[in-house]
């Protein structure tokens, strides 16, 4: 019983290393072109963040802000979610809702500052958001004693240096000062937590822990079947941690229409400290279920303190910008993501004798592939569109959890700059994503079985104005 419960109230940090929860929304300006030149483009502040190098392009002293309004629909139906134990498959809460949707309406802001420094030198500074997540559910949906509530924030500061070798050459660096903070919650089915109900042959290739075999005594003072609802708690969790990295970069004008840009982004290393805050029914806390299961739950379920190390992946970006005559220019960009960095989930609780909860993940690494394309109207007002590839590192259902149930998806971008003044432009951008369709089949730690099929989708607005010192 001890392996279920002390796993009942770590799901709460898979959700802080869930796959897929990357920020690439960094400029209105490149989200028109499904950021397809990210590394080479150097158009606007947000070169800081996608390659420092870029600055070098940039005339003057700028800033640059933007804000991007993201609206994501995972939209679950269930086929057959139940709750495993060792005598056998029980249907997972009858009565609750067999569908529900976990999109939610986000904001992510930017925001950049360029200077010269010295002659061949520029400084930069961004602030922007390059991890996040947030998703929701209705407390009385048939998943959550996997997830309810999911809440990442990130907020990281990049000062940054550029230096131009020659007219075609520049190099630059930067680094990373990253805030990360999880709050994420869950239901608790206490029920199973008596019966010690995980079924070994589930537990197997899980990555969960199986817990001894119940006494006879104790099982008979358990009141209700795992996964029936009949005693259910919950925990809502909070945790936050500075992590620092690198990032550097390279621009190269080939040709007078021809420009190539190379990026790298370090792992970020957070090692996450808060609380997990536990709400027991009180009849549970009072003995129902016998005094030999009391103690153990007085322990197991008490609010303490709680340590995981987490690595943000590196990525590695190759971007080619391409005039094509007066109007327009082709955009291109391969990214590579390394988000095998998340193979496991470890959590040291601060409950002296909770052993650590470990859950195996085992994420794969991630390529995105994008194609976009400017045209000059005239000298004020730039179209542009693109299309992307967006690879989920999510090996398989089993691995996909619904605080963030990731999958490959297509990118399609639309738009537009106005230059208001010599000084002064303003941006705009859509995107619309096409996400797969998302099966999910995943064991959470007292042996429920989330299975069903994801409708996901998002759009994505941004705008953003640029102005120029003398």
């Amino acid at each position: 019983m001890r392996g279920v419960a002390l796993l009942a109230g770590a799901t709460w940090i898979a959700g802080a290393q869930g796959a897929g929860f990357a920020i690439i929304e960094h400029s209105a300006q490149g989200l028109g072109t499904a950021f397809s030149g990210g590394a080479a483009s150097a158009a606007d502040g947000s070169t800081v963040y996608f390659n420092p190098a870029g600055m070098s392009r940039l005339e003057g002293t700028q800033v640059h802000a933007a804000g991007h309004v993201i609206i994501t629909s995972f939209d679950f139906t269930d086929t057959g979610s139940f709750q495993a134990t060792p005598a056998g498959n029980l249907p997972l809460l009858p009565t609750a809702s067999r569908s529900d949707d976990g999109g939610t309406i986000g904001l992510v802001p930017n925001l950049y500052y360029v200077r010269d420094l010295a002659p061949g030198w520029k400084f930069g500074l961004g602030v922007n958001a390059p991890f996040g997540l947030r998703t929701e559910y209705g407390r009385n949906w048939v998943g959550r004693y996997q997830a309810v509530e999911s809440d990442i924030l990130s907020i990281n500061v990049n000062p940054s240096l550029s230096f131009k070798v020659s007219d075609d050459l520049s190099f630059g660096f930067g680094v990373n000062a990253m805030y990360l903070r999880a709050k994420l919650s869950n239901a608790i089915d206490f029920d199973a937590v008596c019966r010690g109900s995980v079924a070994p042959a589930v537990v197997a290739g899980s990555g969960l822990v199986p817990p001894p075999a119940i006494p006879a005594t104790v099982a008979a003072t358990c009141t209700g079947l795992p996964g029936s609802g009949s005693s259910e708690g919950f925990v809502e969790n909070e945790a936050d941690d500075w992590g620092f990295g690198i990032n550097a970069g390279l621009l190269y004008q080939v040709t007078p229409t021809t420009r190539v840009g190379i990026a790298y982004r370090s792992e970020v290393h957070h090692e996450l400290e808060g609380d997990a805050n536990f709400t027991v029914p009180a009849g549970i806390a009072a003995g129902a279920f016998g005094p030999a299961t009391q103690g153990t739950i007085a322990t197991l379920f008490a609010d303490t303190s709680a340590r995981a190390n987490l690595d943000l992946p590196a990525s590695l970006s190759a971007s080619l910008h391409q005039r094509i005559g007066d109007k327009f220019t082709l955009l291109a960009d391969a990214t590579w993501t390394g988000w095998s960095s998340v193979q496991e989930l470890r959590i040291d609780f601060g409950t002296p004798g909770q052993p650590d909860g470990v859950e195996t993940l085992g994420w794969d690494d991630t390529w995105r592939l994008s194609l976009g394309l400017e045209y000059a109207h005239n000298d004020r007002l730039t179209l542009r569109t693109g299309v992307a590839w967006d690879e989920s590192p999510i090996p398989n259902a089993a691995a996909r959890t619904a605080r963030l149930p990731d999958n490959d998806r297509v990118w399609l971008a639309f738009g537009a700059s106005y230059r208001v003044s010599d000084r002064l432009s303003a941006d705009f951008g859509y995107v619309h994503l096409f996400v797969d369709d998302t099966d999910i089949q995943r064991t959470g730690s007292t042996g429920s079985v989330l299975r069903g099929t994801y409708d996901s989708q998002a759009d994505i607005l941004s705008a953003q104005v640029r102005y120029r010192f003398k």
